[in-house]
C-alpha cells in the first residue's frame, strides 16, 4: 500500500467516523435536554421519583419527627447547662416559636419545594412565552437544533469533511451539546436530592448551630432552578440572531452562544457561590484536593 492510499484510507476513516459522531445527537436528544433543564412540577411526579416518595417518604418524616424531639432534648440540656457554665442560648419563648415552625415546615416540607420550583416554572414559562410572542419560534433547545441544522447545513453532513472549518464547528457543537447534556442531567439529579433531603434541612433551621445547613440548603436549591431562567433568556437572545446577521457571522455568533449556554451554571455561581454543575470546574476542583 502506497503513501497516498494510507492517507487516503485513513481520512476516509476519521471522515466516517466524524460523520457517525455529528449525526448521533439527534431530535429526541434535544428534546430530552429540554426535560431536564425547564424543570417544573413533574420533578415530584414522574413514575421513578413518584414511586421513590410513596415508598420512602413517610419513613423520612418520621426520622425527622423523630430528631425534632431530639432536638427539642438538646435545646433543653443547652438551656440548663448554659446557667453554670455560662453559655448564651437562645431565648425559649424564640425557640419554641422558631421550633413550632420548623416542625410544621417539616412535615409540609414537598409541598413547600413543589411551589418553589412551580414559581421558577412560571417565571420561565413567561419568559419562553415572550419570546415566541416576540419572534414567532419556539424558545427550546429543539428549535435551537433546528436552527443549526439550517445554518451549519448539517443534513448535507455526508460531503463535509472533518478537516474543513465547517467540520470543526459542527465537531464543537456536537460536543458542546453533549456537555449541555451531562451538565443539565446532573443538576436535575442535584434538584432531586435536594428536595429529597429537604425536611432534614428545613429541621437544621431550628437549632443557632446548625442553621447555616439550612442556609446554604436553601441557597443552592434556588441557584440550581434559576439556572433555567438564564438559560431562557440566553435562548431568547440566541434564537433572535436570525434577524440581524448575514449567515457567516451567524455561525461564529452561535458558537459563541453555544459556550455561553454551557457557562450558564458558571455565571450563576459568580453571584451565589453554590454548587457548579460545570464539569471542568468539578475536576479542577477535585485536583485541587489532592495538590
Amino acid at each position: 500500500m502506497d503513501l497516498s492510499t494510507l492517507n487516503e484510507t485513513i481520512s476516509s476513516s476519521i471522515n466516517s467516523l466524524y460523520n457517525s459522531l455529528v449525526n448521533s445527537f439527534n431530535g429526541d436528544s434535544f428534546s430530552i435536554l429540554d426535560d431536564i433543564t425547564f424543570i417544573d412540577t413533574k420533578i415530584l411526579g414522574n413514575d421513578y421519583f413518584s414511586s421513590f416518595l410513596t415508598d420512602k417518604t413517610q419513613s423520612i418524616i418520621y426520622i425527622v419527627n423523630a430528631m425534632l424531639i431530639a432536638f427539642l432534648i438538646y435545646y433543653g440540656l443547652s438551656y440548663l447547662f448554659s446557667h453554670l457554665s455560662g453559655n448564651s442560648v437562645e431565648n425559649p419563648m424564640q425557640f419554641l416559636v422558631k421550633f413550632t415552625v420548623c416542625a410544621i415546615c417539616v412535615n409540609s416540607s414537598y409541598f413547600i419545594c413543589e411551589q418553589i420550583v412551580n414559581i421558577f416554572d412560571i417565571i420561565t414559562d413567561c419568559l419562553r412565552e415572550f419570546g415566541f410572542f416576540i419572534f414567532s419560534s419556539d424558545i427550546s433547545f429543539t428549535y435551537l437544533a433546528d436552527q443549526l441544522n439550517k445554518v451549519f447545513l448539517r443534513e448535507n453532513m455526508v460531503n463535509t469533511t472533518f478537516f474543513s472549518f465547517d467540520g470543526i464547528l459542527n465537531l464543537f457543537i456536537t460536543f458542546g451539546f453533549f456537555n449541555l447534556l451531562f451538565t443539565y442531567s446532573y443538576r436535575y439529579i442535584l434538584i432531586k436530592v435536594l428536595i429529597l433531603l429537604s425536611p432534614f434541612f428545613i429541621l437544621a433551621f431550628s437549632l443557632n448551630s446548625t442553621k447555616w445547613l439550612f442556609k446554604m440548603w436553601l441557597k443552592n436549591f434556588l441557584m440550581l432552578l434559576s439556572i433555567q431562567i438564564i438559560v431562557s433568556l440566553l435562548l431568547v437572545i440566541i434564537i433572535s440572531l436570525k434577524y440581524s446577521f448575514s449567515d457567516a457571522t451567524i455561525k461564529i455568533l452561535y458558537i459563541g452562544s453555544l459556550y455561553a449556554l454551557i457557562k450558564a451554571t458558571s455565571f450563576v455561581k459568580d453571584f451565589t457561590s453554590g454548587f457548579t454543575t460545570d464539569i471542568s470546574s468539578g475536576i479542577s476542583s477535585i485536583k485541587n484536593i489532592f495538590n
